[in-house]
């Protein structure tokens, strides 16, 4: 519903409509909350002098015609007369009951810039989806922050338009999908992460801006999502429907942020904004998900992505926000996902991946979440945790391989995200002590592209990029860290980056790798060393043992036995098998042949490991 609201343009003619929640026509709409109390608006905006008016000038504005809506009310206006190709910046102004005036920002924009709600005439690039889209444990994600991706290469190149020049170093990668951190437009016009957001259906205008070809800010996006598509690799989108930002500007008058907010004569009485549950951002507005109006808002937000711009997936940030036990599937994330998992099954959409980042204190209980949810899986921190310690302090524990089975206790289809690096921690490299420990990292590579689940690589990981980020939501977190490609080249990053193309290309050949399937599937705390059969953690060697299998390509059983020492000496160390017979190491191409299901005095590398190989 409200995606089709805001700025309509057809045949070169633009339209106006914005929606308002009325709970005196539909009991559902809000709980909390009033009437906005408007007399009358008008849009005025740089279109004006083409319809025999002047730009901005609130006197000759056309107004805004007040209907009637089953769930509250419409103000709409069609404008009759053909404008010319261009991109036209507009704002609501509004008149209150009370005799105040305010401008305001159209909620359902699909364009925002300079503090404006915006349209475009003369635009049609249409997304191509994605052919095969595959399911969520066969992804292998890069996470991209555009600003800083590109910083250090795009000179004076629009960023969106920058990333194609690196598609082919992806490509080189390995990678198949691609989470964009934030691209939602947010208030102010400097840096930032994009989860301050304000106008949900609009793409931040620093991201496709370009003055020479101002009709082609959201077309930009399109085309890059089309080609990356043509190249299979998927597109998330990161989502943050939690909150919102709204601020006055110092002026009380010309307001920025959340329509939604300012569009109510009291902006406190707006049903979209206000407490559900817990937020740790201080700064920015909730949205109320006790109101249907919001429920229905980001709902509309959510499909609009997934049917204009074909995306393949959505990254919930911080469903904690708007997530309740007692109503899990009534209100909140937990009905979004259920609104959204019924529009998937209506339009035969498959394997959409909805992935949450719910940051319980005990990790371990969002997997419970996702499985009640029916949500696809959500973000594992603690292989982040526990892995990349491991690497950093050359030492393991038993609850190591409970980590590192990582799809353990989620429902069939359903299964992780696991990642040694994101945006919001320092960089792996940095964690074991900066690049010169580089080496340490190995083992966690090892690790995390021989687990189950979808794999997360931050930008600039897989070569070594090496930043710290403080802890907490204060100063000197959202800043500029742009991605370093010169250290690819370097002599640590060619070999990590060397490395990680090198495991991503076995995983890709390899579904068995990418099943669900792990032994030891439990593994006690008392337990210091291999169990009887030879798997587990060795914590005095510091060697962690553990088979994988699933079917190859061909609906075979492929086998593989995975040994990672994350110690800083050689260890030897005696290997079970599953099976008797030849058994490749997938690293560095020699063989071993298995008798009585063992191979003993194995010398493993420090920091190092083998992947065993047996071929159906």
């Amino acid at each position: 519903m409200y995606e089709k609201f805001g700025a309509a343009v057809a045949n070169s003619k633009v339209s106006f409509t914005l929606f308002l929640p009325d709970n005196q026509k539909d009991l559902t709409q809000y709980i909390r909350g009033g009437e906005p109390h408007i007399q009358n608006i008008v849009v005025a905006g740089n279109f004006q002098h083409q319809i025999g008016g002047t730009d901005w000038d609130i006197s000759s504005a056309p107004e805004l015609v007040k209907e009637d809506h089953p769930n509250g009310f419409l103000y709409k206006v069609s404008i009759n007369r053909d404008l010319q190709d261009g991109y036209y910046e507009y704002k609501f102004f509004v008149t209150f009951e009370n005799g105040s005036t305010r401008w305001c920002h159209d909620p359902c924009t699909k364009y925002e810039s300079n503090g404006n709600s915006g349209f475009v005439v003369g635009s049609s690039e249409q997304v191509k989806p994605i052919a095969g889209r595959l399911p969520q444990q066969d992804l292998i994600i890069y996470e991209l922050m555009i600003d800083d991706f590109t910083a250090n290469y795009r000179q004076r190149k629009v960023p969106i338009d920058a990333i194609e020049e690196k598609l082919d170093y992806l490509e080189d990668l390995g990678i198949n999908a691609i989470e964009f951190m934030p691209w939602t437009a947010w208030l102010e016009q400097d840096f930032s992460w994009g989860y301050n957001p304000y106008a949900f259906f609009s793409v931040e205008d620093r991201y496709i801006r370009d003055n020479s070809s101002p009709t082609d800010r959201v077309d930009r996006l399109k085309r890059l999502i089309s080609l990356l598509h043509e190249k299979g690799i998927h597109v998330i989108l990161d989502g943050v429907f939690n909150h919102v930002v709204a601020d006055d500007g110092g002026d009380g008058r010309f307001v920025e942020g959340f329509g939604y907010y300012w569009l109510y004569q009291n902006p406190k009485e707006s049903p979209f904004v206000g407490s559900f549950e817990e937020t740790p951002y201080d700064v920015y507005n909730e949205l109320d998900y006790n109101n249907a109006c919001v429920q229905q808002f980001i709902f509309d937000v959510c499909k609009y992505w997934i049917e204009e711009f074909k995306i393949d997936g959505i990254r919930f940030d911080y469903t904690l926000g708007f997530y309740r036990e007692s109503s899990m599937i009534k209100e909140g994330f937990g009905k979004l996902i259920a609104d959204i998992n019924q529009f998937l099954s209506q339009t035969n959409e498959k394997n959409i991946s909805l992935i949450l980042e719910h940051l319980t204190e005990n990790r371990y209980l969002s997997i419970d979440i996702v499985n009640r949810v029916n949500a696809t899986g959500c973000w594992y921190d603690r292989f982040f945790y526990d892995v990349v310690e491991a690497a950093a302090q050359e030492s393991t524990n038993p609850n190591l391989m409970r980590v590192l089975n990582t799809n353990k206790d989620f429902y069939p289809g359903k299964g992780p995200c696991i990642y040694l690096e994101n945006h919001d921690h320092s960089t792996v490299t940095n964690r074991v002590g900066g690049r010169e420990n580089w080496y340490k990292t190995q083992s966690a590579v090892l690790a995390l592209l021989t687990s189950p689940g979808a794999i997360l690589i931050h930008n600039g990981q897989e070569f070594g990029d090496d930043y710290f980020l403080p802890g907490g939501v204060g100063a000197g977190r959202v800043v500029p860290r742009p991605v370093r490609f010169q250290f690819k080249d370097d002599a640590i990053g060619s070999q990590l980056f060397s490395l990680y193309r090198n495991l991503i290309r076995l995983r890709k050949e390899h579904p068995g790798i990418r099943s669900s399937n792990f032994y030891p599937d439990t593994y006690e705390s008392y337990q210091t060393s291999f169990n009887e059969e030879g798997y587990g953690v060795h914590t005095e060697k510091d060697v962690v043992i553990y088979h994988r299998w699933g079917l190859d390509l061909l609906g075979r059983i492929e086998k593989f036995i995975i040994v990672i020492n994350f110690s800083s000496t050689n260890q030897y160390v005696d290997v079970p098998f599953s099976d008797n017979g030849t058994w490749n190491n997938l690293l560095d191409n020699t063989a071993i042949e298995v008798k009585d299901f063992w191979a003993k005095n194995l010398l493993i590398s420090s920091h190092w490991g083998k992947i065993f190989y047996l071929k159906p």
